[in-house]
C-alpha cells in the first residue's frame, strides 16, 4: 500500500484501529464485518508503507508496540472527528443553517423579537445572527446575507429595499419629561450617536434659519441601542430612528417629543450574493422578513393615532 499525499488509506487505518482496540484481528474483522485475512493483510500493508512495527505477534496474540499504541491514539482522535464532521454535514442537510450580519440594534430591538415566529413556521432550519454594525462584503463567505443600514446598497449583491421611509423623531422617557418645568429643547440635555452625527443640526436648522444654540449638556454614544437605553434611563432628549424604538414607544418607556420628523437617509436593505438567490432557507428568510415587515408597517401606521405626544413650549 502507497501513501498518497503522505497518508494512509481510511480503510486500513480503521483496520488497524479496531484491532489495536480489541488487541485481535479476527475482532476487528467482525466489526468492520470484513474477514480475518482483508483486515490482516490491510495492517500488514500499514506497516510496510510506514516502515514501522505497530503491533508484536506474541503467541497467536497482539501486542501493541509503544509505536502502535501512540498512533493508535492519535489515529483514534482523527477517526472520531471525522465521524463527528460526517454526522453534522448529514443534520446540516436535514437543518441547514442559515448565517445573516445584522446592525447590533436592528438585532436586537427589531429582529430577535419576533424570531419565535419564524422558528414556529420554519423549525427546520437554523438562523445565526452575527452582530455587524460596518459594512459586510461577501469575498470571505462569512455570511449568506445581510441586513444593512445605508443610503445605497453595497455593489455587487443582489437584494432588495426593507424600509425606506422610516422617520427620526425627538423622544425621551416620561420621568424626564415630567421633571421638566417646560419642554425647552435648546436647554434639556441631547443624546447623540455616531451614526446620526448631523441629527441635531438637521432639527435646529428645521426649527430657525440658523442652528439653535445648544445650553443643555451632551452625550454621546457610538451604538443606537446604547442611545437608546440612555433615553430610557432619563439623561436627556434623543433623535433616534423611528424602527428601533418602536417597542419603548408601544410600552411607554418612551414617548414622543413634538411632531418633528425627518426620513432616515439610510435605507434598510437585505442584501445577498447572486449565487444565493434560489437557495430555499434564503428564499424562505426573505420571504418570511417581506411579511414580518409588511405587519410592522400596518401595526406602525394604525398606532400613529393612538399614540400621546409631548408638546414644546
Amino acid at each position: 500500500m502507497s501513501l498518497r499525499r503522505g497518508i494512509p488509506s481510511l480503510t486500513a487505518l480503521q483496520a488497524f484501529e479496531a484491532s489495536a482496540r480489541h488487541q485481535s484481528f479476527s475482532k476487528a474483522a467482525a466489526e468492520l464485518q470484513q474477514t480475518h485475512g482483508a483486515v490482516c493483510k490491510k495492517v500488514n500493508e500499514l506497516e510496510a508503507s510506514l516502515g514501522v512495527r505497530l503491533f508484536d505477534r506474541v503467541s497467536q496474540r497482539l501486542m501493541l508496540t509503544e509505536a502502535g499504541a501512540e498512533y493508535a491514539r492519535r489515529i483514534r482522535v482523527h477517526l472520531e472527528q471525522i465521524r463527528q464532521d460526517t454526522r453534522a454535514i448529514a443534520a446540516h442537510r436535514e437543518c441547514p443553517m442559515l448565517r445573516i450580519a445584522v446592525g447590533l440594534t436592528f438585532g436586537a430591538q427589531w429582529l430577535v423579537p419576533r424570531l419565535p415566529r419564524f422558528h414556529d413556521a420554519h423549525p427546520n432550519i437554523q438562523l445565526r445572527l452575527i452582530g455587524r454594525d460596518q459594512p459586510t462584503y461577501f469575498h470571505d463567505l462569512n455570511f449568506d446575507a445581510a441586513i444593512h443600514f445605508e443610503q445605497s446598497p453595497l455593489p455587487g449583491l443582489a437584494g432588495k429595499v426593507l424600509i425606506a421611509d422610516d422617520e427620526i423623531w425627538m423622544v425621551a422617557a416620561p420621568q424626564f419629561l415630567a421633571q421638566a418645568a417646560e419642554i425647552d429643547v435648546a436647554a434639556l440635555p441631547w443624546i447623540h450617536t455616531r451614526d446620526l452625527p448631523a441629527a441635531w443640526m438637521a432639527w435646529s436648522e428645521s426649527v430657525e434659519q440658523t442652528r439653535i444654540a445648544h445650553q443643555g449638556s451632551d452625550h454621546f454614544f457610538d451604538y443606537f441601542i446604547m442611545a437608546i437605553h440612555a433615553a430610557v434611563a432619563g439623561l436627556g432628549l434623543a433623535l433616534l430612528p423611528r424602527i428601533l424604538i418602536e417597542r419603548e414607544l408601544l410600552g411607554g418607556q418612551l414617548m414622543r417629543v413634538g411632531n418633528y420628523s425627518a426620513i432616515n437617509a439610510e435605507k434598510t436593505y437585505f442584501l445577498y450574493p447572486e449565487q444565493k438567490r434560489e437557495w430555499a432557507p434564503l428564499v424562505t428568510f426573505a420571504t418570511w422578513l417581506d411579511a414580518e415587515i409588511a405587519l410592522y408597517r400596518n401595526q406602525r401606521d394604525g398606532a400613529d393615532g393612538e399614540r400621546p405626544i409631548a408638546g414644546i413650549a
